[in-house]
């Protein structure tokens, strides 16, 4: 009996023993870090991969006549004002033709004052009887034929003279040369380009875009920015003759000029096309890598970190710190974000605890003790 009564206060004493440890396991809980839902300004973004740049406006300076290319006074990468002398172009015959014409000019007039005065004698003298009405009236009518060949060589004296004028090139428009096609020397027909000049003040670009994104910056009206780094122009269209720098928080005016199909369609993708304020001169030709489009205009929104919802695209979730403080999953639903922050529209309340920790190798259900951050 004796035995068994020392046998039977062990059983109890592990028992006991058992009890504890599991009571002190269920009690004892994890550290870990997290956030608050709160209330936050997102300024919804848009990313792109790579943009190319090109100007708004741009043609090209072309020969008016056939002729050599006798002098070029701009370079690749200069500024020029509308109607700017950008070079000359000879053609031989021009002088000898305006010569021509002036000539046939002063015979024309010469004809046509002789027969002036023809008509104001033949006047005179039918008053007095001394010509017959047939002569006067001859006499007006070879006025008259000098007159339309007066015309008719003023005419031609001025198309040699603007062919003259023809042989200046000139700018079309200000802006910057961006292509110089021909050399001293060489020879052009009417209708050759000779210089390629644009305006960079107005630049656009056109992007086929997923629309998942494009939701994410929905409505389309408001003011919104692009945001880049010299650093990302990758390729330039042409080698500027000052290269322009400015800071990864420069900021650009951009307006989305169109989207089709519109968003009343369903499609998986669209295309965009943005127009960018570039009046300070700022920005290059050519392409961009790792645009960040933000619209400026807030959305006050309940947010937690992007980085703490996964499956994101499925399904999305998070961690969180339920009442008993305890480790559960939450499913929620989605809204806009601005890259860091992302709106929680529904499946968390302002004040919930998310888990902002890595949790490799805990479980659901595990109590928590939870340090809160005010930010990542």
């Amino acid at each position: 009996m004796l035995s068994a009564a020392f046998i039977g206060y062990g059983t109890y004493l592990n028992a006991k023993s058992n009890s504890y440890i599991e009571t002190m396991l269920a009690s004892r809980a994890v550290s870990l870090s997290g956030i608050a839902v709160s209330y936050r300004d997102l300024y919804p973004v848009l990313y792109l991969d790579n943009i190319g740049l090109r100007a708004r406006m741009q043609a090209d300076a072309i020969a008016h006549i056939d002729g050599l290319i006798e002098e070029l006074y701009v370079a690749q990468g200069q500024e020029v004002k509308q109607g700017e002398l950008l070079g000359r172009i000879v053609n031989k015959d021009v002088p000898l033709s305006v010569s021509r014409a002036e000539t046939d000019v002063a015979k024309a007039e010469a004809a046509y004052l002789q027969a002036m005065s023809a008509v104001e004698r033949n006047r005179r003298l039918a008053a007095e009887d001394a010509v017959s009405v047939s002569e006067l009236e001859m006499s007006v009518s070879q006025m008259e034929a000098s007159k339309a060949e007066l015309d008719a060589a003023r005419i031609a004296k001025q198309q040699r003279e603007q062919q003259r004028s023809d042989q200046m090139v000139t700018a079309p428009l200000s802006g910057t040369v961006i292509v110089v096609y021909q050399q001293p020397g060489n020879f052009v027909a009417v209708g050759t380009p000779v210089v390629m000049i644009a305006d960079f003040s107005k630049m656009y670009f056109t992007a086929m875009v997923d629309d998942k994104k494009v939701k994410n910056i929905v409505p389309l009206e408001g003011d919104f920015s692009l945001l880049t780094d010299l650093t990302n122009l990758t390729e330039t269209a042409f080698d500027s003759a000052v290269k322009s720098s400015f800071s990864e928080d420069t900021a650009f005016d951009v307006e989305i000029s169109s989207i089709l199909p519109p968003l009343s369609e369903s499609v998986p993708v669209r295309t965009m096309t943005f127009e960018i304020d570039n009046s300070l001169g700022v920005m290059e030709f050519g392409m961009y890598t790792d645009i960040v489009i933000r619209k400026e205009t807030p959305k006050r929104a309940l947010a937690i970190p992007l980085a703490v919802v996964f499956d994101r695209d499925d399904a999305p979730r998070v961690h969180a710190r339920d009442a008993d403080s305890r480790l559960v999953v939450r499913g929620i639903r989605l809204g806009v974000h601005d890259g860091e922050y992302v709106e929680a529209v529904e499946g968390l309340e302002e004040g919930d605890i998310v888990i902002t920790s890595r949790i490799e190798g805990l479980e659901t259900g595990m109590r928590v003790d939870v340090n809160l951050r005010e930010s990542l």
